[in-house]
């Protein structure tokens, strides 16, 4: 599946920015839902890909830089690409 192969890259990213800049524990919540991820694969969790697509104001709280926006932007439009797909 290609969204779910889009998602998975932008968790990698994310992940690594945000480890790069001392944050952690979003780092931390980001690698929880990229192991579901992988672990499952194509039989992944919908709570975790929901989880994902509606995580956008994280931003506020964790006071991201403009870089690590756009990665969080792009985490969640591919889950919301990966949710759509789901029957």
């Amino acid at each position: 599946m290609k969204d779910l192969n889009n998602l998975i890259k932008a968790l990698e990213k994310i992940i690594s920015e945000l480890n790069a800049s001392g944050k952690v524990k979003s780092a931390a919540f980001f690698t929880i839902r990229y192991d579901e991820i992988m672990e499952n694969g194509d039989e992944f969790s919908i709570e975790t890909i929901e989880t994902l697509s509606t995580c956008r104001a994280m931003t506020q709280y964790a006071n991201f830089s403009q870089k690590e926006e756009m990665l969080l932007d792009d985490v969640v439009d591919n889950a919301i690409a990966v949710k759509n797909k789901v029957p």
